[in-house]
């Protein structure tokens, strides 16, 4: 079965395979075909694993869908993943990715990066990124730092590697709300068993709503060093920079109403400086191969991170309109400055044996993670709105107002130390996988408006799950799995107990020998627990005594007949509910999680003939109704829009065009800025032209 799934992996498989395993992956990567399929997980169990075998829902984005689909941004490629909804670019400071229903958290080359309520993960450019993993569920068992370990998944950027051979590219990209930028990614071998590769990209933009303006531009340097044939060290650096008039969205519901202008930019832009997010990070990974059997991989990274945001809003709540005006409101300002430091470090050893009667690949491990984090806020220093706007009408003459000094400040100190093991066993067809780990996690945060919580958490994380071949390529899996968290900013009479998630799901894999046809048919049954709630006899404290669940059904399959057409596909059923709360009404669906959502999308490529080097693709993407409060009291409506591609490759040359929502549909998309019930208006139609030359 995996030799089948190899097969489908084209010509780069098998030359690697003449190359001890564990060095196959690090140093010697050689020219593959352009394919949506993957065959293996690394970030799933922490060994190449075909997919087939591992009890989990993971789905995998090759780097030739993010190219072809000209995906720019996390949150764009990851509509090709079922049961996602992805943080936007615009509120990356505030909001995190959800994963079935349930917060999700961004790691990168397998090591966490801190996401925190006002901090998430979202990387400046997908220029150097090979393939994006998505782990559904909770994933305690191997990963956690920080706050803990994610409640709904595990989305994992894996970086491109220095290769042996020169090569890359070099592009310019320009397009809609002159949007302009050039971008490459050149790999240079500097000796034998020497390699270094940059990727980089730079862009400046505007924005289909009012008044946004941004750029952006990140470098990433690695350099691989072959020490000895059984030894490999790799170092990686990024230095990200992002800044852009900071947008706060629309209230909710005169916008679904039309009451107002859906492109209005609901602030103080006169005077507001650009938000900035500057994040700099270096990391090492060695690894050391004592036989084919035994694998040392040690990785380690420093993360740094400043934020400097600068806001304006309107709030309905805090600020109304006058009724006899009602779309004219008070604007907002606010002020944050925020800061993270994290250092982070990861060791394990794989050991695979033939013993009691199957094969079995143990890995153990230890992780350490130190991350301090402060952000301080500034609201209503000046006691005074910078003045109204009238959202059916804007004129934008309103100044902001810098709220400093700050008057709002919190500091949090976690300390992770983790131990973990993990089994994976083969009897004939049975593939059986079962891991635990310990977690410490020291927990402090102290602030000056009542938050003051400092603990140790002791919690142990089993994982077990189970797939069996039913046939060549079609197996039968089984899993089950926990994770938990620290309750960020919790204010209440005890200390916090940890948030925790419990995961089970069974389905159907597919890899099928011949056909071309692979992906994962899924249900599963997740629930939350320890989440605060209003404390009914403490006003303005919490109690832990809510509970969430989320159920539902699955499908992501890609269909590659050959290697001229790629066919994608995915859908989800996802059923959220309130199951207990103080306050919020038994049976509430969750917010921003659609009931339905899918997506199919096809790529042609014509390697012969005439039309040699043209190829095109187009792909529908839908979302249900979304509610937008908890209670339930608004929801934002589904839609349906469609993209689409081409390219044109002519020697050295390549000239991609690719268009955002080609039917000019007018939607909202659910958005979150603090507490107020929010949307943004869908991007419009729009084109965009690269031109890329390879080196």
């Amino acid at each position: 079965m995996a030799q089948a799934q190899s097969e489908q992996a084209g010509a780069s498989h098998e030359e690697a395979s003449k190359t001890p395993s564990w060095v196959a992956g690090q140093v010697v990567i050689t020219a593959k075909r352009a394919n949506y399929t993957a065959s293996e997980s690394s970030a799933a169990t922490r060994a190449d694993t075909p997919l087939i075998e591992v009890p989990q829902s993971v789905q995998v984005l090759t780097r030739s869908l993010i190219q072809e689909q000209d995906r720019r941004t996390l949150g764009d490629a990851l509509i090709n993943v079922s049961g996602v909804v992805p943080t936007r670019s615009e509120e990356q400071l505030l909001i995190p990715p959800l994963v079935r229903g349930f917060p999700a958290e961004v790691y990168l080359d397998g090591l966490p990066i801190y996401a925190g309520n006002q901090q998430v993960f979202d990387p400046t450019s997908l220029v150097g990124v090979d393939r994006i993993e998505v782990l559904k569920g909770p994933s305690a068992t191997l990963y956690g730092g920080g706050l803990g370990t994610p409640l709904g998944g595990i989305i994992n950027i894996e970086s491109e590697r220095p290769s042996d051979k020169l090569g890359g590219f070099v592009a310019l990209r320009a397009g809609s709300f002159s949007t302009w930028g050039p971008s490459g990614d050149i790999n240079l071998p500097l000796a034998p068993g020497i390699a270094a590769r940059i990727a980089a990209e730079y862009q400046s933009n505007k924005s289909w709503i009012d008044q946004v303006h941004g750029r952006r531009s990140s470098v990433q340097p690695s350099l691989s060093f072959r020490i000895s044939p059984q030894t490999d060290l790799l170092l990686r650096a990024q230095f990200n920079h992002r800044s852009q008039l900071e947008y706060s969205g629309l209230p909710a519901a005169q916008a679904l109403a039309g009451n107002i202008e859906r492109n209005a930019f609901p602030g103080s832009p006169t005077g507001q400086p650009l938000t900035t997010n500057d994040n700099r990070m270096t990391q090492a990974t060695l690894r050391h191969g004592f036989s084919d059997d035994v694998k040392l991989t040690v990785s380690g990274r420093y993360y740094n991170s400043a934020i400097r945001q600068y806001g304006s809003f309107v709030d309905p709540d805090l600020l109304p309109p006058d009724p006899a005006t009602p779309t004219v409101y008070p604007v907002i300002p606010i002020t944050m400055i925020t800061d993270t430091k994290e250092a982070t470090f990861d060791a394990n050893v794989l050991v695979k044996t033939e013993m009691l009667g199957g094969s079995h690949a143990f890995v153990a491990g230890l992780d350490y993670d130190w991350t301090r984090f402060s952000s301080n806020m500034g609201l209503f220093v000046s006691n005074t709105p910078d003045g109204t706007i009238d959202l059916a009408k804007p004129a934008y003459d309103a100044v902001y107002t810098p709220q400093l000094p700050v008057n709002s400040l919190q500091t949090d100190h976690y300390r992770t130390l983790a131990f973990y093991v993990q089994d994976q066993a083969t009897y004939g067809r049975l593939h059986l996988t079962g891991a635990l780990r310990y977690t410490q996690l020291n927990f402090q945060e102290v602030s000056n408006i009542g938050v003051a919580n400092d603990d140790t958490y002791h919690r142990v994380s089993p994982r077990v799950g189970a797939t069996f071949d039913v046939a060549p390529g079609l197996a039968l899996f089984a899993g089950y799995a926990t994770a938990f968290r620290a309750a960020f900013g919790f204010v209440g009479a005890a200390l916090p107990k940890p948030e925790s998630s419990r995961n089970i799901e069974g389905g159907m894999k597919l890899a099928l020998p011949g056909t071309g046809l692979s992906g994962t048919i899924s249900v599963f049954d997740q629930t939350r627990d320890n989440i605060a709630t209003a404390d009914p006899g403490n006003l303005g404290f919490n109690l832990q005594t809510g509970r969430q669940r989320a159920r539902g059904a699955e499908a992501d399959l890609i269909w590659e007949p050959t290697p001229a057409f790629s066919l994608l596909a995915n859908y989800a059923h996802t059923n959220t509910k309130v199951t207990e709360d103080n306050t919020i009404p038994v049976g509430s669906e969750l917010t921003r999680v659609p009931r339905n959502s899918g997506r199919v999308a096809a790529h042609y490529r014509i390697s012969n003939g005439a039309a040699k080097g043209l190829s095109f693709g187009a792909g529908v993407t839908t979302l249900g109704a979304r509610q937008l409060t908890l209670p339930n009291t608004l929801r934002a409506p589904g839609y349906a829009v469609v993209d689409a591609q081409a390219a044109y490759e002519f020697g050295r040359f390549t000239l991609q065009a690719s268009v955002v929502n080609l039917g000019g549909r007018r939607a909202f998309d659910t958005y979150q800025y603090f507490s107020n019930p929010l949307v943004m208006p869908t991007q419009p139609r729009s084109a965009f032209i690269t031109l890329k030359a390879k080196i």
